[in-house]
């Protein structure tokens, strides 16, 4: 598996920026880091104005994934890198997501469905993982 950012030399503070700035720039309203007991990001959570009415997204970025694979791929890292690549690859997934919104390929609510949160904090993806997956199921007449 090719890993992308894997050599990402950006820096945290300006890859953080640039999330942010292409999500203000988007409408985004309230952007929010949230933090680990380690004082490191693990989300960043902000609320975008659909047709049908405000709508809260949360993106996290699960390092510790990325940390695995470099481990399982004897991949030489210092301890920043697997939080730099998680972040840097969320930043050129955003960027990349915006531009299909520009050119109106795709509506915001349909890229972020899944990071979409309920009142209690779940994510669309996290209440359907703990359904196993199963939507309602329809009426057949």
């Amino acid at each position: 598996m090719a890993l992308k950012n894997y050599t990402s030399t950006s820096s945290l503070p300006n890859i953080f920026s640039a999330i942010e700035k292409t999500l203000a720039t988007h409408k985004a309203k309230q952007i929010i880091r949230d933090y680990d007991n380690n004082g490191r990001i693990v989300s960043i959570s902000f609320v975008i104005e659909t047709n049908k009415g405000i709508l809260g997204i949360r993106l996290p970025a699960r390092f510790s994934k990325v940390e695995q694979i470099f481990k399982e791929q004897n991949i030489r890292y210092n301890p920043d890198q697997p939080y730099r690549t998680a972040w840097a690859t969320i930043r050129d997934w955003v960027d990349a997501q915006m531009a299909l919104i520009d050119w109106e390929m795709v509506k915001p609510e349909e890229v972020f469905l899944p990071y979409a949160v309920n009142k209690n904090g779940q994510t669309f993806f996290e209440v359907m993982q703990e359904s196993g997956f199963k939507l309602l199921e329809s009426s057949q007449p």
